[in-house]
């Protein structure tokens, strides 16, 4: 088998690109696309009851695309496609991927209509559905592909950086919609052109990689046969894996809290205009990028674990200002204060976008050493699993909490939000806690030896 190169590193990342464009859309636009964050917003109603409308959408299109991690990594798994168990999934799922979350913003009805809501939430199940079949693959062939582990931090780190940058560009979408705007585009088109270039661009990068990396390359499949729930018990049998999937699932509750209610974080709770969600983005993307070095250097000398730890705490600091963000905006102002939630955030991004990516396919390499089977799809789907599920409860409790029950984000709503994100990773830091990385680093390291 091949080595992967750094430059075909850099092809087989640009998934991670397309996930940045085109999930980026659904979890930072979704909610202030149907819910706006400002009561001067011109975009018109299209759901009925929005905050509940969008809540339960949300909510049955996270269960769904939880239930469709397993079933799709197990075909994954058992596949035996000549070209791969994993490209042939993302060549065919690449265009709907983008596709399907385009959809999601063009409900047939001009006006509220219970039609469309029907029409959004099967948009947004199709959505996740490719998503799915798309990044379930596309994660274990990362894995499969990179066994050595100080390379493995590279690959997610070039990973993390394509996500960055990507998620900046979404970010950009603010900016862009206020230059259409003062160039007479009314508030929707302003958005929805935005969103067209980046299902058009998030497609074709996600095109790339399945065409140009010739898996059988690089990856010899062991036989694999095992049904759908003998796989998820075997792979949650490891204590290891257990703390790090509850460790990941608690962050991510927090980080979707957080990750929803951003924008309103800046433009409600800081009275800034939409231009500063842009600010904030750009500049916690180039102090974080900037970092990405020392995230390398680190992982290798101080491991993986304390790095993980540090940025936990550093981002549970954060939120307990967000939610007393009254004093700190009597303290400094509320540019400055986004300001520096923009640069306070940046190294733990760059930490928690590359470690946990890369402390997961270790998991998956450590599974296949102790078994002798390669089940490196089940086992990250495993993770979404538990994740996705709790995140469907997210998903209805960020909608109702940012409203308050009515049909507008409030600002004692968007703090709230940041309060509970902050009590989860709090949680977070203590479940980390208990990860033996020493053993997971010891049994990789024999079974690269014999």
């Amino acid at each position: 088998m091949k080595q992967i190169t750094n430059g075909r590193i850099f092809v087989l990342c640009l998934g991670d690109f397309s996930r940045g464009l085109i999930g980026g859309i659904i979890t930072s636009y979704l909610l202030t696309f149907f819910i706006p964050a400002t009561a001067g917003s011109t975009l018109p109603q299209f759901l009925v009851n929005a905050a509940l409308t969008m809540a339960v959408i949300r909510g049955i299109g996270t269960v769904v695309d939880a239930v469709t991690d397993p079933w799709v990594a197990n075909l994954s798994d058992n596949c035996r496609s000549p070209m791969g168990r994993r490209t042939v999934f993302m060549r065919w799922a690449a265009i709907p991927y983008g596709l399907f979350c385009l959809l999601v913003f063009f409900p047939p009805v001009q006006g509220p209509s219970i039609g469309n809501g029907v029409w959004v939430g099967a948009m947004l199940i199709l959505y996740y559905l490719f998503s799915t079949l798309y990044n379930i693959p596309y994660s274990a062939l990362q894995a499969e592909i990179v066994t050595d582990p100080g390379k493995r931090v590279f690959l997610y780190t070039v990973n993390s950086l394509f996500y960055v940058i990507s998620s900046a560009l979404v970010f950009c979408t603010s900016m862009i919609k206020s230059v259409l705007m003062k160039n007479g585009v009314a508030e929707l088109w302003a958005l929805r052109i935005p969103f067209i270039v980046f299902c058009v661009l998030g497609a074709l990068a996600a095109l790339a990689p399945a065409f140009l990396i010739r898996e059988k390359d690089y990856v010899s499949p062991k036989p694999y046969h095992q049904s759908i729930w003998d796989a998820l018990k075997a792979t949650a049998s490891y204590p290891n894996f257990a703390v790090i999937t509850v460790g990941y699932l608690v962050m991510w509750i927090a980080f979707t809290f957080f990750n929803t209610a951003e924008v309103y974080y800046i433009t409600n709770l800081l009275a800034l205009d939409d231009a500063w969600v842009t600010y904030v983005s750009v500049i916690s993307i180039a102090a974080g990028v900037s970092t990405y070095p020392l995230v390398n250097i680190l992982a290798r000398r101080v491991g993986k674990k304390p790095m993980l730890l540090g940025a936990c705490v550093t981002y549970t600091l954060l939120y307990c200002a967000i939610y007393n963000y009254r004093l700190v905006i009597a303290a400094v102002g509320g540019p400055v204060f986004a300001i520096l939630i923009g640069l306070v955030i940046a190294f733990p991004i760059a930490i928690t976008n590359i470690i946990p990516a890369s402390m997961f396919a270790d998991l998956a390499q450590y599974d296949a050493v102790k078994t002798g089977q390669n089940r490196a799809g089940m086992f990250l789907a495993a993770r979404n699993f538990a994740n996705k599920l709790c995140q469907a409860v997210v998903a209805v409790a960020c909608s109702l909490l940012l409203t308050g029950g009515s049909g507008a984000a409030t600002s004692g709503g968007v703090q709230k939000t940041a309060l509970v994100a902050m009590v989860f990773v709090a949680m977070a830091v203590v479940i980390y806690s208990f990860y033996n990385d020493k053993e997971v680093a010891r049994v990789i390291r024999e079974g690269r030896n014999d």
